[in-house]
């Protein structure tokens, strides 16, 4: 199976389609900076072909234009260019009603590609749009400022709810979606690639159960996401614990239905999870294998974290300590936050799973949060300390006081963190 490698050096025939590329579509920019004086136009890249970036990245590309319009008080017009594959339909329909999206085809592709070269060349801004794995970091606080542009039209809601009900579902009950990443979904659908080098960041769905028997005995609905995915979630409880990613009336609609509804979503910061970030709407993240790219500027993300065990010193690794052996020789070009399996393996650092008690824990905390609020809500110094102790990361502005938590049994039990 084809290895992923985005370090892959430009060959000549990738030149010579980037010429190509700006030949068509240099036209099109030269007209958009000559009616720049008159109307403020920029082109974005809308990532179509996978659900996270799709959703998420194109959120905080509104909030960006949203308040820049309001700092130049004009009016500015975004033409968006989508991937050549479209990960969830009914995301892109949602998106059609909001922003205004050309067809994908030789000719959009190629001003795309014009527009960013030639804002390299020049240092003109004629773009929208992030640089970088997590380039959209630096911008993630912009969430709590600009109103919610991703949202679920009302005659779709009644639509879910049907659907729901015809299945048996009793929708008056509150619920909560689960979702724990594994590789079933990439490998279905870019069957070419390996995608080994993202694996750490998978989870066993099995450590998930005793966090969804727990929220049944509170009498609330779980409904286990995902498209693809390598395990069935059996339970005894299958009226309140639902296998919805292995049922046959999954739809792309109810998936999204059921996320921006849920009074809560345990995630394994993957994919559909994105829809909470867009919508600001309360997630527990468990197994949070990537630290550093983490959304923290709202008071309703919990988390916890896997761990990693260096087998040098035989000690597990602050979250200061992961970034300096990164940084030392860890991290690849192109994502300067994050290791890879392959480089966890090259530097000895074993990465282990958040075992089922601490995830049903975690959930606990969450459910307190949302139903007994400001009690629970403050940062405790432990929670205090270890923002403080947080690395000086691009993209991670200190002066701002992250507002994200930590879950408050897991950090009193791996001290080793602050």
């Amino acid at each position: 199976m084809k290895q992923l490698n985005r370090n892959k050096p430009i060959t000549k025939a990738k030149y010579s389609k980037i010429l190509l590329n700006i030949i068509i579509g240099i036209w099109f920019v030269i007209i958009i900076l000559l009616i720049r004086p008159f109307k403020k136009i920029y082109i974005a890249p809308l990532q179509t072909s996978r659900i996270g970036h799709f959703i998420l990245d194109t959120e905080i590309l509104l909030a960006r234009i949203y308040t820049d319009q309001l700092s130049s008080r004009k009016k500015i017009l975004v033409i968006w260019v989508p991937d050549a594959s479209i990960s969830n339909n009914y995301v892109y329909n949602i998106w059609k009603q909001i922003i205004s999206i050309v067809p994908y085809n030789t000719f959009s592709s190629a001003i795309l590609v014009t527009a960013i070269y030639l804002e390299k060349l020049t240092k003109i801004r004629i773009t929208y749009r992030f640089i970088g794995w997590d380039g959209y970091l630096p911008y993630e606080h912009l969430l709590g400022y600009a109103p919610t542009f991703f949202r679920i039209p009302e005659e779709d809601e009644k639509e879910c709810i049907k659907t729901l009900k015809s299945n048996g579902v009793d929708t008056s009950k509150q619920w909560v979606c689960i979702l724990a990443r594994d590789n079933e979904y990439l490998n279905k659908i870019q069957k070419n690639l390996s995608w080994d080098f993202n694996s750490y960041r998978n989870s066993n769905i099995e450590t998930y159960k005793d966090a969804a028997e727990y929220l049944a005995s509170k009498n609330i609905l779980i409904f286990r996401m995902g498209v693809h995915v390598d395990k069935p979630f059996a339970s005894n409880n299958p009226k309140l614990i639902i296998d919805y990613a292995n049922s046959d009336w999954r739809t792309e609609m109810l998936d999204i239905f059921l996320s921006v509804k849920c009074l809560f979503f345990i995630s394994s910061a993957t994919g559909l999870d994105a829809v909470q970030y867009a919508t600001r709407r309360p997630i527990l993240t468990v197994n949070l294998a990537q630290p550093l790219s983490f959304i923290k500027y709202s008071k309703n993300h919990l988390f916890i974290l896997k761990k990693f065990f260096y087998k040098k010193t035989s000690k597990f690794l602050s979250i200061k300590e992961f970034y300096e052996l990164g940084s030392a020789g860890g991290f690849t070009v192109d994502n300067p936050r994050n290791l890879r399996t392959q480089d966890f393996e090259r530097l000895g650092i074993e990465v282990i799973d958040n075992t089922a008690s601490e995830i049903k824990y975690a959930t606990i905390e969450m459910y307190e949060f949302l139903t007994r609020g400001n009690d629970v809500a403050e940062l405790s110094e432990e929670q205090i300390k270890f923002w403080g102790n947080f690395p000086n990361v691009p993209g991670f502005d200190k002066s701002r006081p992250a507002l994200s938590r930590i879950g408050k049994k897991f950090i009193h039990e791996n001290r080793w963190l602050l």
